[in-house]
């Protein structure tokens, strides 16, 4: 009986190492876009992360000064442009990043536990293409929610900055300028801040849309995003001084015809991904 049980296990050790030779081979043969879909799914969610950190990060910026009663030195706009620049440096890091990830997931299939009919059957059922398609589909949502909030989020006072610096640039220094723009900064967070946050969740929303909707359905447009959130935004904007002045909706309007396109970026972009992916 004994010598019976060893030979099951060398016969066993034997079929282990045949397994871990196709799984291999599975993995040499993954399509090379496959693994570029992933890595730009990834980059993308840590930029976003990053983003909506960033914006975190201007906003106490900007109520610093008057809370802490320290100088105002254009602390929230210096932090407002280094959140873009950081986040295009994490989407770098991210593809990096990606390729690591997708290293580990694959070796954990093949990862053996001393169970050498454990180990068997786990490298029989071992599938690495479809490991690596079930990590896509997990990325799509976070992929389009994270940098779609970040980007809407941010984005508007980047917006009113560039403008300020058309208009104001050419009689000031940058130290002024940067100074002044926190007043807007502090003055929109007051007016407007939880429009951010409403424009913040439909983007969310309109990412999990995405995620849910067929690739017919994507390419025949569902869902349609922008419109609804620019609708929503406008009606937040209403409270608490745009009842009075009606300037807030107006801005935010205006803002929002130049941004909320990225709304329909983010679903063409899942579409040619998702094109891409069962081609």
């Amino acid at each position: 009986m004994r010598a019976t049980y060893r030979n099951d296990e060398d016969v066993a050790r034997l079929h282990i190492e045949s397994l871990l030779a196709r799984h291999r081979r599975q993995v040499d043969a993954i399509p090379e876009h496959l693994r570029r879909v992933y890595a730009r799914r990834a980059a993308r969610s840590l930029a976003g992360q990053v983003a909506l950190g960033g914006a975190v990060l201007v906003a106490m910026a900007a109520a610093a000064p008057p809370l802490l009663g320290v100088l105002d030195d254009g602390a929230a706009t210096i932090t407002l442009l280094a959140a873009w620049a950081t986040s295009a440096l994490a989407y770098v890091v991210g593809r990096e990043l990606a390729d690591g990830r997708l290293r580990r997931a694959l070796s954990r299939e093949i990862q053996q536990s001393g169970d050498v009919h454990a180990d068997r059957a786990r490298l029989e059922a071992a599938a690495p293409e479809a490991c690596v398609r079930g990590m896509i589909d997990a990325e799509e949502r976070r992929s389009v929610a994270l940098p779609l909030a970040g980007a809407v989020v941010l984005a508007p006072l980047t917006l009113h900055f560039a403008i300020y610096c058309c208009l104001g640039g050419w009689f000031s220094t940058w130290s002024e300028l940067i100074e002044d723009f926190d007043g807007w900064v502090r003055l929109s967070l007051v007016l407007v801040g939880h429009v951010h946050a409403v424009v913040a969740y439909l983007a969310f929303r309109h990412a999990r849309e995405i995620h849910a909707a067929s690739t017919p359905d994507l390419a025949a447009g569902a869902p349609r995003g922008a419109v609804r959130a620019l609708g929503y935004a406008a009606l937040a904007s209403l409270l608490p001084g745009g009842v009075l002045y009606l300037i807030p909706p107006l801005i935010v309007l205006a803002t929002g015809a130049v941004i909320l396109p990225v709304f329909a970026l983010a679903r063409r972009r899942a579409l040619a991904e998702r094109q891409l992916i069962e081609a």
